[in-house]
């Protein structure tokens, strides 16, 4: 219709994101991905669902990458590129479109690093009725609150900026997130000169010069979010994963070419933690998001902590590239999927690669614990926790049940007798010499990596008996190792600590007993409380490897009481009769 004002608008591009860095050393942060399209391709939806279609998109960091992205897409002819040779902020980025935007009577302003629904339309409507320079889209974020409006939503002060004293602000206001987006008059121009800028400072000197000329705009049910963070960003995947109808304005209004960044989440484990790996064409790194973000996250902390250590060592874990410690998510190097999982349950793993492979595994677990000492000088998270009596009562209390009774359906008075087996077990194995412990290594948690040997899951690292790793790998019911290997294996492991070759196999063997049953646990927790049905597939191996290391026990060190209980041949039978 012949007088309609003239709309267009402009989405900003050109900021370095470094609170996501290092993701965004290899992207522009309006590129990171969020379900079929990018943040980038969400803005551009939002102008069209709006019926704007001429678009500039000014760029500065990675501008190459946003401009060969924004060639893929049939709507190229509808977009402007301006580039900045020096990054010009949010005001000195419309002078740099300025040819673009004077022929505009108004312009909408998206920042093209936030995820937004709004209804560009209701801005547009809510703008034009009142005439003013500016209206933005405010959102309540209560730890971003900077914009004060009053009741009629005109703005009246923007934390350090005024135009009023904060203490002047007028009874009855609130403080509002201004969610960088945005339209304003073309006038505004008229108060922007060229270089770096700021976009709220010609908002703030109208505001001094006329009270009511910037107006705020609330919508209800808004979605946003700024994906400042790496914990913020993995949280938004997530919930797009877990509810896609919350997302389904996502793929309205447009078709998607994808991005630059691959993003998938990491399955097949029991922690309750999320990992995910992120990757471009030539680079990648995985993510771990804690179980949770609260304050003071224990679990968290002796991660970083012992992470940090062992690499500094380099005793296999991942470089940790960036920290969201208020989030509980890291960033760390990728360590490939080549584990020792992989090779064991290959069959077309040659056996002297496997061999071979294992015996590289377990000159590292030696490696391993000869850090005990530099560890307890050096990382207190190290060694602040022990595998000792206790735990070790309350491993095969799991194993008590969550497997004989959860899982084989026991009642409690039919296994009551085995609890001073459990007891003598612990009380041997917490006698053992005391070592840095994994206390999960198995073939799942160790990979391949460049050549060596690369351990994940590493945040459960403390004390505990020398026997509990090395049988926690040769006896793993994931990879059924041949006896041949097994038994190698382990003399080379006793060969290679200090003491009696002897005494040290009977020490693994009461270790290994104390292991398998722990995972036994595990899964029956897994599978039954969890509801993962896949580990309960782990069960039959678990268990014949469990007689198979009693039947070791009777045969061959059944005398050593020292470091065996000599209870262990009621274990066996009652596994003869159920298990």
């Amino acid at each position: 219709m012949a007088g309609e004002p003239v709309i267009r608008g402009m989405i900003l591009a050109a900021g370095y994101g470094t609170r996501l860095a290092p993701v965004t050393d290899h992207l522009p942060k309006p590129l990171l991905s969020v379900g079929e399209g990018t943040l980038l391709d969400h803005a551009l939806a939002a102008f069209e669902r709006a019926g704007i279609s001429e678009v500039a998109v000014n760029t500065h960091h990675l501008g190459g990458m946003i401009a060969s992205h924004l060639q893929q897409r049939k709507e190229t002819k509808q977009v402007t590129v301006f580039h900045e040779d020096e990054i010009l902020g949010t005001g000195g980025a419309l002078d740099g479109a300025r040819s673009f935007l004077e022929a505009a009577d108004h312009f909408i302003v998206f920042n093209g690093d936030v995820l937004c629904n709004v209804d560009l339309s209701a801005l547009m409507a809510a703008h034009l009725k009142h005439g003013n320079l500016g209206t933005m889209l405010l959102v309540d974020r209560p730890r971003f609150n900077t914009v004060h409006v009053n009741e009629k939503l005109s703005v009246v002060h923007i934390d350090g900026a005024g135009p009023l004293d904060e203490k002047s602000i007028p009874p009855g206001c609130k403080a509002l997130t201004y969610a960088g987006v945005g339209i304003f008059s073309r006038a505004i121009l008229d108060d922007i000169g060229p270089g770096f800028s700021s976009l709220i400072s010609p908002l703030v000197r109208s505001l001094a010069a006329q009270c009511d000329s910037v107006k705020g705009f609330e919508a209800d049910g808004v979605f946003w979010d700024d994906l400042g963070t790496l914990h913020s960003y993995l949280k938004v995947s997530q919930d797009l994963l877990q509810n896609p109808k919350k997302f389904q304005w996502l793929g309205e209004g447009t078709t998607f070419t994808g991005g630059p960044l691959d993003l998938k989440l990491i399955t097949g484990h029991g922690s309750d933690r999320k990992f995910w790996r992120l990757s471009t064409t030539d680079w990648s790194a995985v993510a771990m998001q804690s179980a949770t973000d609260k304050p003071g996250n224990e679990e968290f902390q002796y991660q970083l902590d012992i992470g940090r250590f062992l690499h500094r060592h380099d005793l296999g874990t991942a470089e940790v590239l960036s920290v969201d410690a208020a989030g509980g998510t890291m960033l760390m190097e990728d360590l490939g999927q080549a584990s020792l999982f992989f090779l064991g349950r290959n069959p077309g793993t040659p056996e002297h690669l496997l061999a071979q492979s294992y015996r590289q595994v377990v000159d590292h677990l030696l490696k391993l614990q000869s850090f005990t000492d530099t560890a307890r000088q050096q990382c207190p998270s190290a060694v602040e926790r022990c595998l000792d009596y206790d735990v070790l009562r309350w491993e095969t209390a799991y194993f008590r049940e969550q497997f004989l009774h959860r899982h084989l359906g026991l009642k409690e008075e039919e296994t009551r007798h085995l609890l001073p087996v459990f007891e003598d077990l612990a009380n041997c194995v917490a006698h053992q010499p005391q070592v840095l412990l994994h206390r999960d290594f198995q073939s799942q948690n160790i990979h391949f990596h460049k050549g060596k040997v690369r351990l994940v899951d590493i945040q459960g690292l403390r004390l505990g008996p020398i026997g509990y790793d090395i049988m926690s790998l040769v006896w793993d019911p994931y990879v059924d190792l041949p006896d041949g290997l097994r038994d190698e294996l382990l003399d080379r492991f006793a060969a290679g600590c200090a003491g009696q070759s002897d005494d040290t196999r009977a020490m693994c063997v009461a270790a290994g007993l104390q292991r398998l049953m722990q995972a036994l646990g595990a899964y029956g927790f897994l599978g039954h409380a969890k509801m993962k049905q896949e580990f309960l597939a782990h069960i039959p191996r678990g268990v014949a490897n469990l007689k198979a290391l009693l039947k070791t026990a009777r045969t061959l060190y059944g005398d050593r009481a020292a470091f065996l209980p000599d209870s262990l041949s009621l274990l066996e039978s009652f596994l003869k009769s159920h298990g």
